[in-house]
């Protein structure tokens, strides 16, 4: 007897293989289903469902949290706190002197979840129109390059501290929008649309991290970029616990889809899909429309309920 060993990448290729090929067969075979303009009207009604994918947003709005002077929110807030200042000198072990040296320049958010639900009314299998409400939850990182005169002794040349800054933005988006099916197949069809998208965005944190130079003394530690005082400035021991600064705001723009649709059963469907947004985001300095992405996974159900007398 002989054994015949196959590579389980291999063996994945295979199984994909056969997949596509039975996927493939299927769809031509049901290539023509829509075709009958009865068939086609017969799918009118509401689809409902999830929404879930990955959010990318654009780096314009991201210079919010970049910490620069002249931004609502900026570092040397922090540093011209007396007190803040004083204990940045005992983090950082600091001699003389700290300058800032660097900002980013190349703020940006990473990728984000992001999930919601829709309601869409399908006209006929070809064309409907939707509503959709997604959220995400944005992180927007990078460092501030500090200039330190270490307490080595005077002759020491002036280290680099790299101090990490970050902002935390939630951010919720409606969009209303249609969609149109290319092609008579009842089981995968080419899709594509666009519509009109309005966005809330909340500053939900902006932090500059100091890190303990000596650590066994001093902690690392967070200051607070957003201004919580008003007119006023942090004073240990008084108990001033500052107040709301709600940062954030309205924002709107346009959006085009392109995707896919398959249909496993009358009832149940996925659209995969990827989004262009070209909006306007309220927390952005520059105030203008920039381009965001999201690509996502939709999944539509319809006629799960039934009520009879």
């Amino acid at each position: 007897m002989r054994f015949i060993f196959v590579h389980p990448l291999r063996s994945i290729g295979l199984v994909l293989l056969l997949a596509i090929m039975s996927l493939t067969e299927t769809v031509v075979a049901q290539d023509n289903e829509y075709k009958d303009a009865e068939k086609c009207l017969e799918r009118r009604g509401l689809e409902y469902g999830g929404v879930a994918g990955f959010y990318i947003a654009g780096r314009a709005s991201a210079e919010f949290y970049s910490g620069k002077p002249g931004n609502e929110n900026n570092v040397e807030y922090v540093f011209k706190n007396q007190y803040w200042n004083d204990d940045i000198y005992q983090l950082l072990n600091a001699y003389d002197t700290i300058i800032i040296r660097e900002y980013p320049e190349k703020m940006k958010y990473n990728p984000a979840f992001s999930f919601g639900l829709f309601a869409k009314y399908d006209m006929n299998c070809h064309n409907a129109i939707y509503l959709q409400f997604s959220y995400a939850k944005l992180t927007a990182r990078d460092v501030v390059s500090l200039e330190v005169d270490p307490p080595i002794d005077y002759l020491a040349e002036p280290d680099l501290r790299l101090c990490p800054i970050y902002g935390i933005e939630e951010r919720n988006m409606v969009d209303l929008g249609f969609t149109h099916s290319v092609g008579n197949n009842s089981v995968a069809r080419f899709m594509f649309g666009g519509g009109i998208n309005m966005n809330n965005s909340l500053v939900k944190e902006h932090i500059l991290k100091i890190e303990s130079a000596i650590p066994n003394t001093y902690a690392d530690r967070d200051f607070n970029l957003v201004n919580i005082y008003g007119s006023g400035s942090y004073i240990p021991g008084t108990g001033n616990t500052g107040y709301e600064n709600r940062q954030g705001g309205i924002g709107f723009g346009i959006f085009g889809t392109v995707g896919g649709r398959f249909e496993f059963s009358p009832v149940i469907a996925i659209e995969p899909g990827f989004t262009v947004y070209y909006k306007k985001i309220a927390v952005d300095p520059s105030g203008g429309f920039v381009p965001q992405f999201n690509f996502f996974v939709r999944i539509c159900f319809r006629d799960l309920v039934t009520f009879t007398e």
